[in-house]
Formats: C-alpha cells, sequence, structure tokens
C-alpha cells in the first residue's frame, strides 16, 4: 500500500506541472472589448497604476475636464520594470520597456485634419516638414533616426502608421527608441500604441518588442 503510493506521486506532480505549463502561455492578453482593442505583453511585465496614469495623461484628477477625458478616453499602460512606475512613460531612457495603448474620440476638426503625416507627428516631431520648422526655431534634435516607417491598412475603415525612430530627451539623456503606431478610424477614433525603451534595450529586445506591437489589434468591422 504504502510502495504504491510513493510511486504515485511523481505521476501526480508531473501532470500538475504539464496542466500548470499548458495554461500559461507566458503573455498577458490586455483588450478592451468596448473599443475592439487587443494586445499582448510578456506575463512577467507589470501593469501601471490606472489612477497615476490617469494623473499624468489627463491632469488634475479633480477638474472637470479630467474627468471627462477619463469616461471617454481609454488607457492602459504595463511596464517591464520590477517595480512599475507612471515615471517610466515620460521620464529619461530606460533599460526596462514601457507600453502605452490609449483610444479616444477625434473631435470633428481633429477628423478633417487627419493625415498620415499629422499621424507620424502625433507625440512627437517626427517628419522631415515638422523637423525643418522646429530646426527654424533652434528646437530639433540632431540625434534623430528614423528606424521604420510603415503606412498601415488594416482595413475596416482603419488607416494609419507604424513608425520606429531614435532621438533624446536631453543632451545626457541618451538615446531613447520610440516604436508608435497610430491608426484612425472612418467613424471618428484614435487607436494609439507606444513602446519605449532605451536604444540599447530595444536593440538587444528587437524580437520580442516587434511581437508586442504587432499584436496590437483593432477589429474595426463595420
Amino acid at each position: 500500500m504504502v510502495r504504491g503510493a510513493v510511486r504515485a506521486i511523481p505521476v501526480v506532480l508531473l501532470l500538475a506541472f504539464l496542466g500548470t505549463s499548458c495554461g500559461s502561455p507566458g503573455y498577458t492578453y490586455v483588450k478592451s472589448s468596448k473599443n475592439k482593442t487587443y494586445f499582448k505583453v510578456p506575463a512577467q511585465w507589470h501593469k501601471i497604476d490606472d489612477a497615476a496614469l490617469s494623473k499624468v495623461l489627463n491632469g488634475n484628477p479633480d477638474s472637470a475636464t479630467a474627468r471627462v477625458q477619463k469616461q471617454i478616453v481609454w488607457t492602459v499602460a504595463y511596464d517591464a520594470a520590477k517595480e512599475p512606475s507612471v515615471m517610466h512613460l515620460t521620464g529619461l531612457p530606460s533599460d526596462d520597456p514601457v507600453v502605452l495603448a490609449m483610444v479616444r474620440p477625434l473631435t470633428q476638426a481633429e477628423q478633417g485634419q487627419v493625415s498620415l503625416d499629422a499621424l507620424r507627428n502625433l507625440g512627437g516631431t517626427v517628419t522631415a516638414e515638422a523637423r525643418q520648422a522646429a530646426a527654424q526655431q533652434g528646437t530639433t534634435d540632431d540625434s534623430f533616426e528614423w528606424l521604420r516607417d510603415q503606412v498601415l491598412k488594416p482595413g475596416g475603415g482603419l488607416r494609419g502608421v507604424r513608425e520606429v525612430y531614435n532621438s533624446s530627451p536631453n543632451p545626457v539623456s541618451g538615446l531613447l527608441t520610440t516604436d508608435r503606431t497610430v491608426l484612425a478610424s472612418d467613424d471618428g477614433h484614435l487607436y494609439l500604441f507606444v513602446i519605449r525603451c532605451s536604444a540599447h534595450c530595444y536593440r538587444t529586445r528587437a524580437s520580442e518588442l516587434d511581437a508586442i506591437a504587432r499584436s496590437f489589434t483593432v477589429r474595426n468591422i463595420p
């Protein structure tokens, strides 16, 4: 009786191990069913606190504008650092990648101004024309480097770009790589997905970060 029980233990442990392995694909799948938006991040990454994220993006949470923004704009962010912080979205380049996803409605004025170049310059001065204008004002970034500029046509009334580039927030910060996907829909919504980390981080983790960027999906089916 005892000998049979001892023999059964490894089988039970093996089945438990296999069950855990098969059920853990190594990713956290993030979605907004309302916005039909999906992406994945490694399971080891941590979600950034929603309240802290909202405060950085929308300002004082007691203001009427911030409360309206929180109701109509969907945002979520994940951090590869052991101690996630919203400051990693805005601070100096880090060797720990951080991801931000956002969906918001466009105003009528914004819908009339949406172009591929407008989407490219959302969040940064990257097109030749915009950089020339910045240079005339003495604010250009000499460290800027294009790594990727791709036009996206996923269908369903969506159009946009995926851009990857190096820049330097300030002369002593080192290079920051930004991987940004921006889509606009015919029904007046903006979909934004940003990955940022140091240039060294992005180069050494390129395959992993590219897979995360490509996982960003909007099922905007009419």
